[in-house]
């Protein structure tokens, strides 16, 4: 991971063909000095914050949470692209 010498501002977003249901991940600093990240589904919604934390927990909290989404993203992607062969396999009545 690449050092950040202050995490204000790092942001990733999720993957997904559909910007009104992408998750996006920001970190911020508080007026305390500790760091929080806002997690957002599309352009509209209010933000679920976590922290405090420190400016290096942020940004593995970002990292970590965009890492998971595409994983999850290419799960379902995989399992809905198996099931279109499926169909498809039997609708041609091989199955």
């Amino acid at each position: 991971m690449p050092e950040h010498t202050d995490a204000e501002g790092y942001s990733k977003v999720g993957p997904g063909p559909m910007a009104a249901i992408r998750l996006k991940w920001t970190v911020h600093r508080g007026d305390d000095g500790e760091y929080y990240v806002h997690e957002t589904i599309g352009e509209q919604s209010a933000p679920v914050v976590s922290g405090p934390m420190t400016s290096e927990a942020a940004v593995r909290f970002v990292d970590e949470h965009e890492d998971e989404a595409h994983r999850r993203f290419e799960l379902l992607r995989s399992e809905i692209a198996g099931r279109s062969s499926l169909a498809d396999y039997e609708r041609k009545g091989e199955a």
